[in-house]
């Protein structure tokens, strides 16, 4: 069969070389065999594993119907149908990663099984009849459910090694590339091309997996002439054609770009990918532009991507969708790889323990939009309409949910072939591998970030010499490490501080982070207000906007914070307000359903706003 040419490459030509023979750039790579975390970040990945992935299929017994069964017309299918397949899986598969529960394991092999049996026998991956596939009618995202099954499958491979995950994927590849590439269709034809365009970093994902040159011209195909192309913008009933190559290396916003909305950032990430494969330098510098683009122009205090569904080019704008922050996770994922820049892990833990943490509710439900003040609404309820009959928990933020909820094991411990890069921080036991390709552990004792205090102890299977790069956040003004006890220097925020030596069974590194609050004092139509950070952490009133903002604070109110343990909570304390109040403030990610919350309060810290520079201090980390 055609698809057993895909599985085998070496792996040593795949790291090093391109297609033309040329030595890559040494990239960041994700090597994690496990990632075990602990304290409130693990309570809640485990409650969500067992109240909602692993009764999945118990729960929603006709997630595969319309797939299973395509010819019904008795099942009703919203336009992104395909998608939540896919979605879930690869939360599914993070999630193993994390947990290596047996249950998650069988959730994961039955979804693949189910995947493969519904896989028609020229390997089209999705819920619609032959009649109705693809771009007949164009009005549906077929391609994109595509995307997002093949990248769940894709995930669940590397996770796991089922071999029949990736024979899957590349059936779905090879009918994608056969239909649209071989049949001189064009993605853009199918109207939503911003979601259909995903395809692109699928091929280039399994043209790095296989060297099948077809996969990595497919790629370049899409990027490079259909982001080109003009099509029927739903959204703004205008022809565009989204251009990013073209506009990013020319240095404009993606807010500013033809076209902004959610769903453009994973057929973006493709360029990290193509960067990786090919070394073409373009491409770097596009992701990089858009990248910063984005978080100078539209991630908000909370961590999260856009306002509503898409760039608005307004970082104090109202909610942002989960699924929103998610695709800005993966997208600073792979920025992250490429420019080993410490500060863009530091904007992943922001969107991690606030938007993402934020966007559950309870153990089980995600939202559909997180504000920076408002209340929280189930997507449950919010999205209702895109459920059906046995998928009545079905919903694309909800499907989205678990995948940022786990997404920490994509970007927390990276390595290239002289480094590991240590990012996520917090209680935690991690299997990875060296630069040199032999098993490690890195275990991790903290209660951060409650505290800054974080011990580190290295357990390589062999003695090895490289380089420990600890990240020491932008906020973080004073931070200290010893190793075994010794003493450090030349610590420097917002950078990585590199340990080199040859690190033995039992090695510790102690790093002390600096968790004095620090500020974001808002501008615009937040003049006048100003968000309040605990290290990462961004914290909260629980009272309604225009409530919370008639108590003022100072400085003096944050210096001494000290926690209480609360049920429900992972932050709370009592400070007291400059008028003579006491007012409790919590962590953004703790709020139950529908109860107000605010983040932008009346401080009185005698700082102005801080217009955003790559190159100075971040808006979000100023201190009086």
């Amino acid at each position: 069969m055609k698809y057993l040419r895909h599985l085998f490459c070496s792996a040593f030509f795949c790291a090093v070389f391109s297609a033309s023979g040329e030595e890559m750039p040494n990239i960041l790579r994700n090597e994690a065999l496990s990632f075990e975390v602990g304290g409130h970040v693990g309570e809640r990945l485990s409650a969500n594993e067992k109240t909602w992935l692993v009764p999945l299929l118990e729960n929603n017994p006709d997630l595969f119907g319309a797939f299973l069964r395509p010819d019904s017309n008795t099942l009703f299918k919203c336009m992104w149908h395909g998608e939540f397949p896919g979605k879930i899986l690869a939360g599914v598969a993070q999630t193993y990663l994390a947990t290596r529960n047996p249950a998650t394991l069988t959730v994961g092999r039955r979804m693949t099984e189910l995947l493969a049996r519904s896989q028609r026998s020229d390997g089209y991956l999705g819920p619609w009849s032959d009649r109705e596939r693809f771009d007949n009618p164009p009005e549906k995202w077929d391609t994109w459910g595509h995307y997002h099954c093949l990248y769940g499958l894709y995930q669940w491979y590397r996770v796991t090694g089922d071999r029949q995950a990736l024979e899957v994927v590349c059936r779905a590849a090879d009918c994608l590339y056969d239909y649209f590439i071989l049949g001189k269709r064009t993605f853009a034809s199918q109207n939503w091309g911003e979601c259909n365009f995903a395809a692109s970093h699928m091929f280039a994902l399994l043209y790095e997996q296989t060297r099948d040159p077809r996969y990595l011209q497919a790629a370049e195909y899409i990027v490079r002439t259909e982001w080109t192309l003009p099509y029927h913008d739903f959204y703004t009933n205008s022809t565009l054609s989204c251009n990013w190559l073209e506009s990013s290396l020319a240095g404009t916003p993606f807010c500013y770009s033809a076209q902004k909305r959610w769903e453009s950032l994973y057929t973006l990430t493709t360029l990290a990918v193509l960067y990786r494969v090919t070394g073409n330098r373009d491409y770097a510098d596009a992701m990089e532009s858009l990248w910063w683009g984005i978080v100078s122009h539209d991630r908000h205090n909370t961590g999260s991507f856009g306002t509503g569904e898409g760039a608005t080019g307004d970082i104090y704008g109202a909610g942002s969708e989960t699924c929103n922050t998610v695709a800005w996770m993966t997208f600073s994922t792979e920025y992250l790889k490429l420019s080993k820049n410490s500060y863009v892990a530091d904007e992943l833990e922001l969107s991690y323990f606030n938007a993402t943490l934020g966007s559950q509710l309870g153990d089980k439900e995600f939202v559909y939009m997180n504000s920076s003040d408002g209340q929280r609404v189930s997507s449950q309820i919010e999205l209702a309409p895109h459920s059906y009959e046995g998928g009545r928990e079905m919903n694309c933020c909800q499907a989205s949910g678990n995948r940022g909820l786990s997404q920490f094991t994509q970007w927390g411990v990276l390595n290239d072939d002289r480094d590991i890069y240590l990012n996520y921080y917090g209680q935690s036991n991690v299997r990875t591998l060296t630069p040199k390709g032999h098993p490690i552990g890195i275990v991790q004792q903290t209660d951060y970030p409650k505290s800054g205090s974080v011990r580190i102890t290295l357990d390589p299977g062999r003695a090895e010499r490289f380089g420990l790069n600890l990240r020491i956040p932008v906020w973080s003004s004073r931070a200290s490490v010893k190793v075994n006890g010794v003493p450090c220097s030349g610590v420097t925020p917002g950078h990585y501080y590199r340990l080199e030596r040859k690190w033995r069974s039992g090695d510790v590194v102690e790093l002390d982070l600096d968790m004095r609050v620090h500020y974001w004092v808002g501008d615009g139509n937040m003049a006048g207000r100003t968000s309040v950070y605990y290290g990462p952490v961004l914290l909260s009133v629980a009272k309604p906007s225009e409530e919370a903002v008639k108590y003022r604070f100072t400085p003096e109110s944050f210096d001494a914070l000290a926690f209480d343990e609360r049920p429900g909570h992972w932050f709370y304390a009592r400070v007291a307000t400059a008028d003579g109040h006491t007012v409790a403030v919590e962590d953004y990610a703790a709020k139950p359903a529908n109860t107000p919350y605010t983040t932008w309060l009346n401080v009185d810290t005698g700082l102005t706003p801080v217009v955003f520079s790559r190159d100075t201090i971040p808006v979000w980390s100023n201190r009086p």
